[in-house]
């Protein structure tokens, strides 16, 4: 029998779908697709063969669709009731390189190393943010991909819909506290299903601390992404990503990776990037020498 999902409408190899009632699949999602040409760009000479986790993977639905490109794909997840859903895809797929495991997020420094690590939909539910970055640059080689909620230090609407707290400061950086659950049974927990695990509330990072703290675990290049926006000004004026403070951002090591002009052209190349403040340094001091 196939168990209910939540989030994940996953195609299996039969034809049938994970959630029938839904009119899309998840390899249609565009937050999918901007993380394959991430992937791209970070690994030109192709993604095979080229190992990633998706961290908080609830029910494996981007783990498979790495796992369908060729990549050694690790789904990472605690919950047993969401783990029951990425063993039954599992079953129903004949994909060599997926796995999973089941974990607690935090404990991401057990696993690896990785060429790239995926957190969708996770950060925002942990209350030790930065803690969960150390350890996840200390396994990844290349690239992290983080699609996640930040607090805006103004008042937005996602700050009233969540109940945010006031502006606070936690583990030396800026963010607002959101209210994960009370007092709840082990049972219920595993039932709450896109919570956080073992932490009652969590905390958001301002999107200047999230950069930041990127920068300072070790990735030297860190881009905002907005192509997996289906209309990008839309979206960031009254659409999901303005309403949700939601942003995709992206954390580049660039040991062993192209040279710097390769990166720039690659920059240049992509108009839906928002590059951070060393690299328009690096062009503004390439300009003044001509």
């Amino acid at each position: 029998m196939q168990p209910t999902f939540i989030a994940h409408n996953i195609r299996l190899d039969d034809g049938r779908t994970t959630m029938p009632e839904l009119p899309w699949t998840l390899d249609q999602s565009s937050v999918v697709h901007a993380t394959g040409r991430l992937l791209d760009l970070a690994f030109p000479a192709g993604r095979a063969g080229r190992s990633i986790v998706d961290v908080g993977c609830l029910e494996g639905g981007h783990t498979v669709e790495f796992a369908r490109t060729g990549m050694i794909a690790t789904g990472l997840e605690v919950r047993d009731s969401n783990l029951a859903n990425c063993r039954y895809v599992q079953r129903n797929l004949h994909l060599d390189t997926l796995r999973f495991v089941q974990d607690d997020a935090m404990n991401i420094a057990r696993y690896g190393p990785f060429d790239a690590v995926f957190a969708c939909g996770l950060l925002y539910h942990l209350d030790r943010p930065r803690a969960f970055l150390t350890d996840a640059a200390s396994v990844c080689k290349r690239m992290i991909v983080l699609h996640t909620h930040i607090a805006n230090v103004a008042e937005t609407p996602a700050r009233e819909h969540y109940r945010l707290s006031d502006i606070a400061e936690n583990e030396g950086a800026e963010g607002r506290w959101y209210t994960e659950y009370h007092d709840v049974t082990t049972e219920q927990l595993d039932a709450m299903r896109e919570t956080s695990w073992s932490n009652k509330r969590s905390f958001w990072l301002t999107k200047a601390c999230l950069l930041q703290s990127l920068r300072d675990v070790g990735f030297d290049t860190v881009l905002e992404c907005f192509d997996c926006m289906s209309d990008i000004r839309a979206d960031m004026t009254d659409g999901y990503y303005a309403r949700q403070d939601r942003v995709l951002i992206v954390g580049l090591k660039s040991g062993g990776a192209p040279g710097v002009a390769e990166q720039m052209d690659i920059m240049r190349r992509s108009t839906s990037w928002r590059v951070t403040a060393p690299l328009r340094a690096l062009g503004r001091a390439v300009r003044s020498r001509r």
